[in-house]
């Protein structure tokens, strides 16, 4: 109807048909078959699990370094959290690794239980099922060109460009506001990557999943682009689907039990310090990625 919100969607379309960036096929993407993950949590053997049937989730693949294929692996901070809380109250957990998009919209239709890294935004409110306790928070930050000194203002979300991940929720008003100019990409190393390249104005990014990136991805990004601006911090969650709301709340209330006993235990904060030191050191030296095993503190 030659709206404002159908000229910017135009714009934003136009900008992305002309950005052309040499990344690899397999970081960019997003239609890989479905894995079955081979490294599922055993159960602690000294408690047992409230439940009868096998707990299987869904788990997206590119969200590193909190869940997502990383050297061909299953790996991530939320994955090891996912595996000991459920060990914890003595049950295994089989995940189905697969692109963001699927994972929620497989919840959505009642295809898989369950689905993370969920915000727990209004509108996945209305969609899904939540466990009450975050698996943990993050910090979503606005990076620019590291030669853009402007100090950032909220007049800029009016007419300037933003790269995101498509299907991402950020924040409710955020995501809600059509004038903004989103230039939708496949993952968070194309946003980053395009800002460097001054293709974007700025990139929306989780502040550990740019420092993964601008660590591991220097050929791609470059310049590094720097944090200017927080946009959020945000809990994520599992999201469950409402097909099954007996099942999704048994689960989600499990989940619940085992992430408030490994915080008692200090089994969380051993593997978020863990994933802290080798983000900050072992990924540079060419450390393997930590991988929490059920009775062992995360290596």
């Amino acid at each position: 109807m030659g709206s404002s919100t159908s000229r910017t969607a135009c714009q934003a379309k136009a900008l992305l048909a002309r950005l052309s960036l040499s990344l690899p096929v397999a970081l960019v993407t997003c239609s890989s078959p479905l894995l079955l993950a081979t490294g599922a949590a055993n159960a602690d053997q000294s408690a047992k699990c409230a439940l009868s049937e096998d707990i299987v989730i869904a788990v997206e693949d590119s969200f590193f370094p909190y869940a997502g294929l990383y050297q061909e692996e299953l790996r991530g901070f939320a994955v090891d959290l996912v595996n000991a809380a459920f060990s914890a109250e003595g049950c295994s957990v089989t995940l189905n690794v697969m692109p963001y998009n699927r994972c929620v919209r497989e919840v959505t239709q009642g295809r898989q239980l369950g689905c993370f890294n969920t915000t727990g935004s209004d509108e996945n409110r209305r969609n899904y099922i939540f466990h009450q306790t975050p698996l943990f928070y993050g910090k979503v930050l606005i990076y620019s060109h590291p030669e853009n000194t402007t100090e950032f203002h909220p007049d800029f979300f009016k007419n300037k460009t933003f790269s995101v991940v498509r299907g991402y929720t950020y924040t409710d008003a955020f995501d809600a506001d059509e004038t903004i100019m989103k230039v939708e990409v496949d993952s968070d190393l194309q946003t980053l990557a395009l800002t460097a390249k001054g293709r974007t104005d700025y990139a929306v990014v989780y502040e550990k999943v740019a420092a993964f990136h601008i660590s591991n991805s220097q050929n791609f990004i470059s310049p590094p682009p720097v944090a200017i601006h927080e946009l959020a911090r945000l809990g994520l969650f599992v999201s469950f689907s409402k097909n099954t709301p007996e099942r999704s709340q048994s689960v989600a209330a499990l989940l619940d039990r085992g992430l408030n006993a490994i915080r008692e235990d200090g089994t969380y904060h051993r593997i978020e310090a863990t994933w802290d030191e080798w983000l900050q050191h072992g990924l540079k030296d060419g450390q393997p990625a930590p991988h929490w095993k059920s009775g062992q503190n995360a290596r």
